[in-house]
Formats: C-alpha cells, structure tokens, sequence
C-alpha cells in the first residue's frame, strides 16, 4: 500500500453531544497524487472494535501534509469518549 502516514491524531467530544469526533493530518510521502484515498477507522472500548468506518479525503497531491475531521456516528450512547482504549487508523485503498 501507498507510504501515507497518519500524524496528531485526536478523538474528541463533538460539541455537547454524544458523537466524536476524529481529527489529524494525513502526509503523502510518496512520488504520486492521489485523488481520493479511502481511510479506515477502528475504535475499540476495552479491545472490542465498536466503530469499524471507511471515510475519504480527496485531493491528496505529491509530498502534501492534509488536515482531516471525521464524526463517528456508530457510537452507541453508553460508549463515551473514556472507554475507548485504543484505534487503529490505516490506508484502505488510493487512486
């Protein structure tokens, strides 16, 4: 798969509600422009996956730093933002 990487990553509240919200930065460290690059997300509360989301970001040129924000809409109301234990974010696919 394309050598994207992932920086800053944060998951936070999504003003006063229930939701959360993903934000960071994605780097195209290869030699080729992608228009669209499909990401996966996958939250876990106490090392279950809870939330498994594929999003895009689109316009990804050569040797470019991207910010990004996603809300997470498959948290359940009892599942806050305290028990997720860990997340794992990767490149699904690019063109």
């Amino acid at each position: 798969m394309a050598n994207l990487e992932y920086h800053n990553i944060k998951i936070e509240k999504y003003k006063g509600t229930n939701q959360l919200i993903m934000k960071g930065e994605i780097t195209n460290s290869t030699s080729k422009y992608y228009s669209t690059v499909a990401v996966r997300v996958i939250l876990f509360v106490r090392n279950i996956p809870t939330v498994n989301e594929v999003f895009v970001i689109n316009d990804l040129p050569k040797g470019a730093t991207k910010a990004f924000e996603r809300r997470i809409y498959e948290m359940k109301p009892n599942e806050v933002l305290d028990s997720i234990t860990r997340y794992e974010i990767f490149t699904d696919n690019c063109y």
